[in-house]
């Protein structure tokens, strides 16, 4: 079971568009390994939110936007 979800969402992963993927990866780095990266949340009057994560480590240029 473990395996066809790992499937399922490996192709569900590359049909999405690069820089989704980039944000998707910093999230998961934030949860991995909260000491490397610095957090802002952002909420407006209205409602709306913003998370930005930061973090020194410069990425490959592949994975720049």
């Amino acid at each position: 079971m473990a395996e066809g979800t790992t499937q399922t969402l490996a192709a569900y992963l590359s049909q999405l568009p690069p820089i989704v993927r980039l944000r998707l990866l910093a999230f998961v780095h934030l949860i991995e390994d909260p000491a490397a990266m610095e957090a802002a949340l952002d909420i407006t009057p209205s409602g709306s939110m913003r998370l930005t994560l930061n973090t020194a480590v410069t990425p490959c240029p592949a994975n720049r936007h």
